[in-house]
């Protein structure tokens, strides 16, 4: 996940240990005087410490995420609702929208398998996630279909569904070597304390599948999805090196969450994804990126066309 944050001036340079630490590891940028960029991981709790330090020491404006509309509502629905409905607080404006009935299923769903949410739920037993992101198949392949016909039905069901089912299989040992504190609730919860808008950009999983079907069906759709399987099937018996970013044979919880955490492995993982699944990485990183990117400059163009 990425967040930016959007000041209303430039602030002094902070020499805190934590922030310094951000930036050695690649974690944090400030590409503008009154713009800061972080980047986050989707494993144990520091990277939640990261945006909440973060935010409150910048006391930014506003708070542009990488999560979709749908689970930013969500999220704070859910906070509602557990404060009896009294909205939790504080002053933060958040563009959002109402969700549908299936978008807030899908997005528990989501919310369950990315791993525990500092306000969830106990964590539950490997088996239990496993069942869950197994039952999760049919529901995934019918969306698929849906929305991208046989190119969707691939992505969701070769791509997308594996990968939730192996990371059901470390939820115990991620809980408790490495206990969850959830970095899109802990950006949000920061955000509306200091009173900044909040704001979502990233696709919704539909527009995921459309986008990845579209990219995979440009030219020859058959001869680009047996590429891609023949270099899954190569990574999965060894005769292919696999993503840099995924857990090593023997790597502790806290190694590989120490590993991710630098921007060497993201930029390595990145390359990968760009020479084994060009077509899918074009998709899953650089037009997501790109519409991240998109999104802050307008924000800041905005805002400088107010102040002038």
């Amino acid at each position: 996940m990425t967040m930016a944050m959007v000041m209303n001036a430039p602030m002094i340079p902070v020499q805190q240990q934590q922030l310094q630490d951000m930036y050695s590891r690649g974690l944090l940028s400030r590409p503008r005087p009154n713009l800061y960029v972080l980047g986050t991981v989707h494993i144990g709790s520091k990277s939640a410490r990261d945006a909440q330090l973060l935010i409150e020491t910048v006391q930014p404006s506003t708070v542009v995420l990488e999560v979709p509309p749908s689970r930013l509502t969500r999220i704070l629905l859910r906070e509602e609702e557990q404060n009896g409905g009294g909205g939790g607080g504080g002053g933060g404006v958040v563009r959002r929208r109402k969700m549908t009935e299936k978008e807030s299923e899908e997005e528990r769903e989501n919310d369950t398998m990315e791993g525990q949410s500092s306000s969830g739920p106990k964590q539950k037993t490997d088996m239990a996630m496993m069942m869950k992101a197994i039952q999760m198949l049919p529901a995934l392949a019918s969306e698929g279909l849906t929305k991208g016909g046989l190119s969707g039905l691939l992505f969701s069901t070769i791509i997308v569904w594996p990968s939730l089912v192996k990371r059901s299989t470390t939820s115990q040992e991620e809980g408790q070597s490495l206990p969850r504190l959830n970095e899109f609730e802990a950006a949000i919860f920061a955000a509306r304390d200091v009173g900044a808008t909040i704001i979502p950009a990233d696709m919704e999983f539909e527009d995921l599948i459309q986008n990845v079907a579209r990219s995979m069906n440009e030219k020859n759709p058959l001869r680009e999805w047996t590429a891609l399987g023949i270099s899954i099937l190569s990574e999965s018996i060894g005769l292919r090196q696999g993503d840099p970013v995924r857990r090593r044979p023997g790597e502790s919880m806290i190694e590989w969450e120490n590993r991710r955490r630098n921007i060497n492995t993201a930029r390595a993982s990145r390359n990968h994804g760009e020479s084994s699944i060009p077509k899918v990485s074009r998709v899953l990183v650089e037009e997501r990126d790109a519409e991240f990117a998109r999104i802050c400059m307008d924000i800041l163009d905005d805002e400088e066309e107010e102040e002038g």
